[in-house]
């Protein structure tokens, strides 16, 4: 694993609560899911000479920041808030686009862009979300253990009031991983705060906080384990989820893929916020990028 992404946003009002469009994205959720249970073909093996191991792309695949290019779809439906009536549902495209040394700098890279494309709230409010970048320089701090730090940035994209924060921010980001074996184990943090924007709007200083553990069952199927906790310095709201999933990593033609099932519980929440969730992901692998060119 080179690397460490993050999912729900700070606890505010279009933080805690959103999840994307209720018609578009559930017909896209039985899609992912036709796919997943039909998915017993081929393991994510490839023949050629120095090709990443299954081993290594279900680890690369879990890694919230990874090492090799990827292509995600992600899919966040909440059916019921705490303190609010309604649902919510987030669609989101990210990618992850490693930069080998001395490429741009002279160290390697992990980038991560999040598009939250279709951002739903409770009251049928609909909208494109805030854009999201992570970039992390990797320090080797031993055989197993990764290790880096670098920057985010938040940018006030979002279509609607509700969808979106208002602000333009940034801040620190840090990333460390450990990965015996079967085994994938690591945290990301990010913590973006507010330097302009809409004046009208609150302040935001927030933490967030991803552990990722990722266990292989053999045969491309894994469990993984990626709570988004959320601790608001401005407001000293939180939000602390629990969830366990499980997924897959094949080939359909050539093409390598991963797909992944995993339910949440808000075990601890201050504000609107969902009590539970289902989440879909789908991501297109392309381990050897940058062989290519």
């Amino acid at each position: 694993m080179r690397g460490v992404r993050g999912r729900r946003r700070p606890a505010q009002a279009s933080a805690l609560s959103g999840r994307a469009n209720r018609r578009g994205p559930l017909g896209t959720l039985g899609a992912l899911l036709l796919i997943f249970f039909s998915a017993a073909g081929v393991p994510a093996q490839d023949d050629r000479p120095n090709a990443p191991t299954q081993s290594d792309l279900i680890k690369q695949a879990n890694a919230p920041i990874s090492s090799i290019m990827q292509i995600r779809l992600q899919d966040t439906l909440a059916p019921e808030f705490w303190d609010v009536a309604g649902r919510g549902n987030t669609f989101s495209l990210a990618m992850t686009m490693p930069l080998p040394e001395y490429r741009l700098l002279p160290f390697p890279q992990l980038s991560l862009l999040t598009l939250p494309v279709a951002v739903t709230l409770p009251g049928d409010v609909t909208g494109f979300g805030d854009v999201r970048i992570a970039d992390i320089a990797v320090l080797d701090a031993g055989h197993r253990v990764l290790f880096g730090v670098g920057g985010t940035l938040v940018f006030p994209t979002a279509s609607t009031a509700a969808t979106g924060q208002g602000k333009w921010q940034a801040g620190p980001a840090a990333a460390v991983a450990f990965a015996p074996e079967r085994w994938l184990l690591g945290l990301f943090a990010q913590n973006p705060i507010s330097y302009a924007g809409d004046s009208k709007r609150a302040d935001v200083n927030a933490l967030f906080l991803q552990p990722f553990v990722t266990y292989q069952l053999g045969g491309g199927w894994f469990v993984r384990s990626q709570p988004q906790m959320v601790f608001n310095w401005k407001t000293g709201k939180q939000v602390l989820p629990l969830d366990l999933g499980a997924g897959r990593v094949f080939k359909i033609g050539r093409q390598d893929v991963s797909l992944f099932v995993e339910p949440f519980w808000n075990i601890s929440h201050d504000g609107p916020a969902p009590r539970y969730g289902i989440t879909f992901g789908a991501s297109l692998l392309y381990p050897d990028f940058w062989g290519r060119r």
